[in-house]
C-alpha cells in the first residue's frame, strides 16, 4: 500500500485495508509505505521493486504529488504493477493526486473530476466479466457516501470493466496491462462511508494479483568499497527478468574486469545461517551478505565493467518466481579475502 491515506499508519484509513488484503491469504505481506511527509515521504525506486504490486490512493496530502508521481512512473515502467483508487483518482483538491510523469500516459480513470457520493449504489452493469478482477464478485455495495469518481473519461487504451449502478466507473483496465483503477475508497465503511460495504475487499486482491505478473528487478542493500570504491550491479536499460527471455546485467566498478554473481532463493537465511551476514570473519569488513549464493556465475569484462547476463526459461510455471542475488567484485587489494561486495538484487520472473 503506497500512499497518503491518513497522516499516521495506525489509523483504520491503512490498518483495514491491510488487514483485510492480509485476511484473503493471497499475500505473504502487505507494507505501508506512508508518502506523506508524517511518513516517509517519496519512496525510491529500488524500495518499491521489492514489491510485486501497490495499491495507491490519497486521503491526506504526499509530501510531494510530483515525485510520487515519476517514481511511480518509473515502477511501471520498470515491470511493477500499480492499482489507483479513490480519492487519487478522484480528488480537486490540488496536490492530492498523483502528479509529475505520471500525468503523461500512466493514468487510467483521468484524475481531477471530483467526487459523486450518495448511499444505495452498487454493481451496476460489467462490461467485461471474464476480466480477472471480477473472479468470484457478484455483488458490490457502496458505504452510505460511496465515494465515486465523477468523471468516466479514460486515458487513450483503457476500458471499463464494471460500473457503479449510476453509471460511474467502479474498475477501469489501463493499456498497460500493470495498470488497473478502481472507482471506490478503499477503507471499508465501518471505518468511513465514503469507503464500500460488500465485495470491495476481492475487488483490490484480485486487481493487485491481476497487475503482479510484471517482470522486475529490485536492487536493495549496499555494498562495501574495493579499490575504485563500491560496486556496482544494475540491469542494463530496458532489461527484465522476462520468462522465455535473457536479463542483461551489467557490473561496475571492477579493477580486473572480473565479478562473481550468486543467486538463490531466499534473502533471509544461507543454509543455517541469517541474512544479512557479517563478512567480517572471512577477511571482508563492513561487507555483508544480503542474498543466498546457492549458485554462482563468473562476470568477465573490460575494467571497471563486466556484463552478465542470465537467460531465463520460457516455462510458465516460473510466473511470480522470486530469485535474490549479490554481485562481488574481485579485488585483491581491497581486503583480506580478495572481494568487494556489490549491491544485492530481488528478481521476479514475469511477463
Amino acid at each position: 500500500m503506497c500512499g497518503a491515506a491518513s497522516t499516521s499508519n495506525t489509523l483504520c484509513q491503512w490498518t483495514d485495508v491491510q488487514t483485510r488484503l492480509l485476511a484473503s491469504g493471497a499475500f505473504s505481506a502487505v507494507d505501508i509505505i506512508n508518502v506523506t511527509a508524517s511518513g516517509v515521504g517519496t519512496p525510491t525506486l529500488s524500495a518499491l521493486l521489492q514489491y510485486d504490486a501497490l495499491l495507491c490512493w490519497t486521503n491526506s496530502s504526499p509530501a510531494n504529488n510530483a515525485t510520487w508521481g515519476d517514481v511511480l512512473a518509473d515502477y511501471v515502467d520498470a515491470g511493477g504493477g500499480v492499482v489507483v483508487a479513490v480519492f487519487a483518482n478522484s480528488t480537486l483538491t490540488a496536490g492530492r493526486n498523483i502528479g509529475g510523469r505520471w500525468q503523461l500516459g500512466y493514468e487510467v480513470i483521468l484524475d481531477q473530476s471530483g467526487n459523486t457520493s450518495g448511499s444505495g449504489a452498487t454493481l451496476g452493469n460489467v462490461p467485461v466479466p471474464a476480466h480477472p478482477v471480477m473472479a468470484g464478485v457478484t455483488t458490490f455495495v457502496g458505504g452510505t457516501t460511496g465515494s465515486r469518481p465523477t468523471g468516466t473519461a479514460l486515458e487513450v487504451g483503457s476500458y471499463v470493466v464494471a460500473e457503479w449502478s449510476d453509471g460511474k466507473i467502479l474498475v477501469a483496465q489501463g493499456a498497460n496491462t500493470n495498470r488497473i483503477d478502481l472507482g471506490f475508497y478503499p477503507p471499508n465503511a465501518t471505518c468511513t462511508q465514503s469507503g464500500w460495504s460488500v465485495g470491495g475487499d476481492q475487488l483490490m486482491v484480485n486487481a493487485l494479483l491481476a497487475v503482479a505478473n510484471g517482470a522486475t528487478f529490485g536492487p536493495y542493500g549496499a555494498g562495501c568499497a574495493g579499490t575504485l570504491g563500491v560496486p556496482t550491479w544494475a540491469a542494463q536499460p530496458g532489461s527484465r527478468p522476462v520468462i522465455g527471455g535473457i536479463l542483461a546485467t551489467d557490473l561496475g566498478n571492477l579493477p580486473f574486469g572480473l565479478g562473481i554473481v550468486g543467486l538463490g532463493f531466499s534473502n533471509t537465511a544461507s543454509g543455517a545461517l541469517p541474512l544479512p551476514l557479517d563478512l567480517t570473519v572471512i577477511g571482508m569488513p563492513g561487507c555483508n551478505l544480503l542474498a543466498d549464493p546457492l549458485v554462482t556465475d563468473v562476470a568477465a569484462g573490460v575494467a571497471p565493467n563486466a556484463p552478465w547476463s542470465f537467460a531465463i526459461p520460457g516455462l510458465p510455471a516460473l510466473l511470480g518466481s522470486v530469485l535474490y542475488g549479490q554481485a562481488f567484485s574481485l579485488d585483491p587489494a581491497a581486503n583480506a579475502f580478495g572481494f568487494a561486495a556489490a549491491n544485492a538484487a530481488r528478481l521476479k520472473l514475469g511477463l
